[in-house]
């Protein structure tokens, strides 16, 4: 009789759980993921900022499972599921057909625009190591054009760095971005100097870190203002634009200037956010 057949999609946290949690029992398991690697995905924000590189934190899928017998990996873009034939469709170089008797998905999530769909031309996702390079490439790129530029108002909107979301990464990503202009680019340059950089978090609610307690959100935020971080709580932005980013409070707008340059996906200047 042949060993039970169980697929994995995704190799995640979850995936990987799943997986190792069947390494002793009679089943043939194939895991199933678009990337050759697991993402540890809460120190993405180190990538971005240029303080861990990505092998730190995205060990190859093959080396997890590599004394695990019954695991095969194999790298594919899932495309739909047979529940009839309990099969998983897929392609990579050809199209791929999966038989399983088991099915595991844990395909994981996506990154959030608070519904806005449309400022995805104008922001940053940071979900993959890809994302990671392209932000740390972003941020960079902003110093380098602020010391091209005169002293001014343009200067100023590309030393400005607009995050948007006050949970663990937005938090993160403040603080880490915080460290680089003061203290890790401190000295590299000679028309700027990086500590003058203004970074804004932004939250819709009135805390920062709202799943934690009072106590530990309200230490957060002492400690994100003496890293020179405006936190900026019950703000919502209702507007991403190559520009700037638009916030309302209290049902009164003001506008933040906000720039950035490079990427794959535009040829002139596109605005550099965090989306977190």
């Amino acid at each position: 009789m042949s060993s039970h057949r169980v697929v994995v999609i995704g190799g995640g946290f979850a995936g990987i759980r799943a997986a190792k949690a069947l390494a002793r029992l009679p089943v043939e398991l194939t895991l199933i993921d678009r990337a050759n690697h697991h993402l540890f995905q809460p120190l993405l924000y180190q990538v971005a900022t240029g303080v861990l590189s990505a092998g730190q934190i995205a060990p190859p899928l093959r080396s997890l499972f590599r004394r695990q017998a019954n695991v095969r990996v194999l790298l594919a873009d899932v495309e739909g599921f047979d529940l009839e034939r309990r099969v998983v469709q897929g392609r990579a170089e050809t199209e791929l057909e999966i038989p399983y008797d088991s099915l595991i998905v844990a395909a994981g999530a996506t990154h959030s625009y608070f519904g806005h769909e449309e400022w995805a031309d104008a922001s940053l996702p940071m979900k993959t190591v890809d994302d990671a390079h392209r932000l740390r490439s972003r941020v960079l790129r902003a110093f380098e054009v602020a010391e091209q530029m005169p002293p001014g108002a343009e200067r100023d909107a590309w030393l400005t760095f607009a995050v948007v979301g006050a949970g663990p990464t937005g938090v993160e990503v403040a603080g880490q971005l915080s460290v680089l202009a003061r203290r890790i680019l401190k000295g590299e340059y000679r028309a700027i100097d990086p500590a003058d950089a203004r970074i804004v978090l932004f939250d819709a609610g009135p805390v920062v870190l709202p799943a934690y307690h009072e106590r530990l959100s309200a230490h957060a935020k002492r400690d994100l203002q003496q890293l020179g971080i405006e936190v900026e709580v019950d703000a919502n932005v209702v507007g991403v634009a190559p520009a700037g980013v638009e916030i309302e409070r209290v049902g009164e707008r003001s506008r933040i200037a906000a720039r950035g340059s490079g990427g794959e996906r535009v040829e002139g200047p596109e605005p550099l956010r965090l989306a977190a």
